[in-house]
Parts: structure tokens; C-alpha cells; sequence
């Protein structure tokens, strides 16, 4: 199933933002190459092994971050294709621009809590980022456990719904800081770039970085099954994640 990462919907440049007129143009190229938006429910099942295992056209839609755009930018254009978004929220954070490693300069403003409320009453989904967007890897076991745990427990407090999905902050994990996750939530994605299988761990799920795709016969290509750039592209990421590269 495809799994697509989104950050910032927004013209402010760099890597993790996608233009609003580029993720107008991927969500219809979605629509119109017959693709339905899947909810965080119906991925876990299908995860799971229940239901059709065929190449059907199922997509889930994850924000990482919780930008402000995403309710400005995003959301109509998802509701335009009757489509759902999955955004990973850094709790902590809420309300404040972007200040971890990596953010953007100027730094772009992060969603309110009363925004997502009114977002989660009209379909939208939230899923844990940690509390402050930390290094889970760097992390103490308390302090890990506590952004890990605690992030979960700061959004079902606020929504009033269980929690059930995460992404690491920067798709940084080791073996400990996955038992985590794991303890806490019933499906967890990184950044590795492919496409979901069910035999993927369920505390680390690969996805597709949107911002690989900003050309529209590129995407559209893809969407039909022609695959060789998007072959490039992993091998690439795989060279740059063990160079230590990252995207937040």
C-alpha cells in the first residue's frame, strides 16, 4: 500500500515543503488514477491480513509536524477529493513555530490545540511525534519513554481518542526506542522510502517522501505502476541514510 510523508504544505522552501499548487496537483493525480484514501483503521487491518491482499488502489496520507498549513493548505484539498490526512503531532510544540534541529529559517508555525480539535471532530486523524520532536536515540530510557508514552497520552487527552499510530521524530530509532513504540502503539512509520508490505515491522513502516514527486508525469507515471525512477530514488536515500543523512 502506498504510504505518502508529507511536512509543510507551503511555499517556503526546502525539502520538507511542498508548494500548495504541487500537493493540488499530486492529490488529483491521485483522484483521477483511481486511488481511495484509506483511515489509520482500515491501514492496521489491512496490515493485519485482513481483507484483500491484491494491488488495489489504497493510499494513506501522513503530515509530519503538525504545520499550521495543514489545516490552511492541506485540508481543503483533501476534502476536494474526499480524501482523510493521518498528521504526527509533537505535543510539546503545539502552537509554536518549528525550533528543533533541521527547521526551517524562518521557522514555520505549528497548528493549536484548539485546530486540531475541530480538525479531529471533522475526520481528520492524529497520530504521536513525541513531546518536543527529540532525538529518541539520544535519549535516556525515562526521558525516552516519557516522549514516547507521554506524547500519546498529552493528543487522546485533548481529542478525546485513543491514540494508536507514531512517527519518530527524524525516522531516527534503534532496537530499544522500537520495543517503545511498540509497548504504545498499534503501528508506528519511518522514513525509509518504499512502499508498505504486510510483512513490514509495524513499529516501523516504510513511506514515499512527497517531495520526490513534485513533476506531474513523474507522479503520474509512478501512480500507473512505472516504477525505474522511483528505484533511483531508493537507492539514493539508502546512500544517504548511511551517510547520515535525515528528514525530520
Amino acid at each position: 500500500m502506498l504510504v505518502l510523508t508529507y511536512h509543510s504544505i507551503s511555499d517556503s522552501g526546502g525539502p520538507t515543503s511542498i508548494p500548495p499548487s504541487v500537493f493540488g496537483m499530486q492529490m488529483a493525480a491521485l483522484a483521477a488514477a483511481g486511488y481511495r484514501s484509506q483511515t489509520l483503521a482500515e491501514f492496521i487491518e489491512w496490515h493485519a491480513g485482513q481483507g484483500d491482499e491484491g494491488e488495489d488502489r489504497r493510499v494513506l496520507i501522513t503530515f509530519d509536524d503538525a504545520f499550521a498549513d495543514f489545516a490552511e493548505a492541506a485540508v481543503p484539498t483533501l476534502q476536494q477529493h474526499g480524501f482523510s490526512g493521518l498528521v504526527f503531532v509533537p505535543t510539546q510544540r503545539l502552537g509554536l513555530p518549528e525550533s528543533w534541529d533541521g527547521a526551517n529559517q524562518p521557522a514555520r508555525p505549528l497548528m493549536d490545540w484548539e485546530t486540531v480539535r475541530r480538525l479531529a471532530g471533522e475526520g481528520m486523524e492524529f497520530g504521536g511525534h513525541s513531546r518536543t520532536h527529540a532525538d529518541l536515540t539520544r535519549l535516556d530510557p525515562a526521558a525516552r519513554e516519557d516522549e514516547i508514552a507521554g506524547c500519546a497520552a498529552d493528543l487522546s487527552e485533548r481529542i478525546g481518542k485513543p491514540v494508536e499510530s507514531f512517527a519518530a521524530p527524524y525516522g531516527r530509532v534503534s532496537s530499544v526506542v522500537l520495543d517503545a513504540i511498540r509497548r504504545h502503539y498499534r503501528v508506528a512509520f519511518g522514513t525509509r522510502l518504499a512502499i508498505a508490505r504486510r510483512e513490514d515491522d509495524r513499529a516501523d513502516l516504510p513511506r514515499i517522501e512527497m517531495h520526490y514527486f513534485r513533476n506531474r508525469r513523474t507522479w503520474s507515471r509512478f501512480l500507473d505502476g512505472q516504477r525505474g525512477y522511483f528505484r533511483i530514488r531508493q537507492g539514493l536515500r539508502a546512500v544517504r541514510a548511511m551517510a547520515g543523512g535525515r528528514i525530520g
